[in-house]
């Protein structure tokens, strides 16, 4: 069964990745340090959409 849980990273707004508690390596990077702007790149960040 997949995951469907919200990548940890609080200016994320990703789902994590299967087995994972972050969408990217640069959220798991940053773990829950804040930041104005997610920077993983993804679209659902990008384009600033809400889960």
């Amino acid at each position: 069964m997949a995951e469907d849980k919200k990548c940890e990273h609080p200016s994320c707004k990703c789902r994590a990745r299967e087995g994972s508690d972050y969408c990217s390596a640069y959220c798991e990077g940053v773990g829950s340090t804040p930041d104005i702007q997610c920077g993983c790149g993804h679209p659902e960040c990008s384009a600033g959409t809400k889960l």
